[in-house]
């Protein structure tokens, strides 16, 4: 009786999704390109909104204006080898950006999210109406997921309606 070693086989459908808090991104990035598919970067600390080719990877980022002190932002980074499944994407403001994937079936929306910190009551609630507007416009099939750093209490989830 002969037994064979069964090949490793990779699944085509997971996707590898990672959530880091650097705490500011200027020269990290190449720190972070590990063996994920998709990164959410919370407080990235980078100044206005755009795209940057890395070696392996894209980075969306959405950051502060210029004339703002760089206490937020948060970014994405997607594998170059996956881009073309990027159908959109969205820069809504420092604290969240939206990513829309196409998938072996159907799309997923990926929100990367930076509250405000703890105690900034106005900010927070300013935040939770803009995520739960954002979530309110995803397409009803759309597979979700909302990742990063929440920087608040448990009943904040509560209240979020999926």
């Amino acid at each position: 009786m002969t037994t064979k070693a069964r090949k490793r086989t990779t699944n085509p459908g997971l996707l590898k999704i990672g959530v880091w808090n650097v705490r500011g991104l200027y020269g990290k990035e190449k720190l972070l390109q590990e063996d994920v598919d998709k990164a959410v970067i919370p407080e990235t600390k980078k100044k206005l909104k755009g795209s940057q080719e890395l070696e392996d990877y894209v980075l969306l980022y959405s950051g502060v204006p210029t004339n703002k002190r760089a206490a937020a932002g948060v970014a994405i980074m997607i594998k170059t080898t996956l881009k073309k499944r990027i159908h959109s994407y969205m820069f809504i403001n420092e604290r969240i950006l939206q990513l829309r994937y196409k998938l072996q079936r159907g799309y997923l929306t990926l929100i990367a999210v930076y509250a405000p910190e703890e105690g900034k009551l106005e900010q927070t609630e300013d935040f939770y109406e803009t995520l739960q507007d954002q979530v309110d416009k995803i397409n009803k099939n759309d597979y979700i997921i909302v990742a990063g750093v929440y920087n608040a209490k448990l009943e904040k989830f509560l209240l979020m309606e999926f």
